[in-house]
């Protein structure tokens, strides 16, 4: 019974320490917990649990004061096993579906409004990885000629993603030979994934019967630029401004590493990309990160998905002294919500 009671004041008061230091960013003394707790604890008690929790690696003193604020340990532990379950408020689920409502146009114009909306509501950053096409089946392929030698390929997957990609070549083609070349182009690649179309076509031009490739034999190693194009991850950041101004940065040294992170941002795309390849919201603390650039920081992020399968991902980029339980409802609404639209309106 001892141990259960001193396991549970040791949770509250960890719990205390997060949730004050999140808020207000500066150490907490055991008289704020004592009046946060409702003095349920004597000051010199939690004096004692905090010497414990110090000791076993969960609170710090970030520098000579009666204070402490959370390592990464405490964050983890916080996440896991004190964080309380919260939902948006109904004003920000509005805010958010109002955004949405208003947008006209094509898939950057949604990612871009995704990682904007995920900035503004977390105070934080916004990152979104765009619709992955490569993990896509073809269901269409239209070539439209647009003048100047250049064509407009059309294609759409089979969750009804759109990519356009216009391809200049050498030789002018009428309309009829475009025309014909589609068709080709539907009947032999319909239902291939997209990562694989430019390999199928390499071994079906070895073929001497190949109709494709004798029509569109000088313009092939075009068609390889196009194809390889639709596996190049693209990605928008945005929040930059908030990050900066977080309390954690305003150190020159800090906040220089930091701008450099956002210039090269790829760092946080291999980040997401890694936790595409199993379902579910992930929370990165500090140390935890793989890259030595972002243990100052902490990510959260989830994937959304077309015809039940992950295309893309999305997430929140800040100091570890974050809102963990705001910032995890808003990725998860955000990412079901960006599923309902991509799927409705077939962008």
């Amino acid at each position: 019974m001892q141990v259960v009671d001193l396991r549970s004041r040791k949770e509250k008061i960890l719990g205390t320490i997060v949730e004050t230091y999140i808020e207000e960013a500066k150490p907490v003394g055991s008289r704020t917990i004592a009046r946060k707790l409702r003095f349920k604890f004597s000051p010199a008690t939690i004096r004692n649990i905090m010497a414990d929790l110090e000791e076993e690696g969960y609170i710090m003193h970030p520098y000579t004061s009666a204070g402490r604020i959370p390592t990464d340990k405490g964050y983890r532990y916080y996440v896991d096993n004190l964080m309380p379950l919260e939902e948006l408020t109904p004003q920000e689920k509005k805010e958010i579906m109002r955004e949405y409502s208003t947008s006209k146009g094509d898939i950057s114009t949604f990612m871009d409004k995704t990682s904007r909306l995920l900035a503004r509501l977390s105070e934080e950053a916004g990152i979104v990885v765009y619709p992955c096409l490569s993990k896509s089946r073809l269901k269409h392929i239209e070539l439209i000629d647009i003048g100047n030698n250049s064509v407009l390929m059309v294609l759409v997957t089979n969750a009804g993603l759109i990519k356009n990609l216009i391809l200049r070549f050498p030789q002018v083609y009428s309309r009829s030979q475009l025309e014909k070349i589609s068709n080709l182009f539907n009947a032999e690649l319909e239902g291939i994934y997209l990562s694989e179309v430019w390999k199928y076509l390499l071994q079906k031009r070895l073929s001497e019967d190949f109709s494709i490739y004798n029509l569109f034999k000088d313009a092939f190693s075009l068609l390889e630029e196009a194809f390889k194009k639709l596996e190049e991850e693209k990605f928008c950041f945005e929040g930059t401004t908030q990050i900066i101004s977080q309390p954690e940065f305003e150190d020159r040294v800090a906040l220089t590493k930091l701008l450099h992170l956002i210039e090269e941002k790829r760092l946080f795309l291999d980040i997401i990309a890694r936790d595409m390849e199993e379902d579910g919201v992930k929370i990165h603390i500090g140390e935890e990160n793989i890259f030595e650039e972002v243990k100052s920081l902490s990510l959260i992020t989830a994937n959304y998905h077309l015809e039940g399968k992950v295309v893309g991902a999305l997430g929140v980029v800040g100091p570890t002294r974050m809102a963990y339980a705001h910032v995890l409802s808003i990725v998860k609404y955000v990412s079901q919500i960006l599923e309902h639209i991509l799927q409705d309106r077939g962008i």
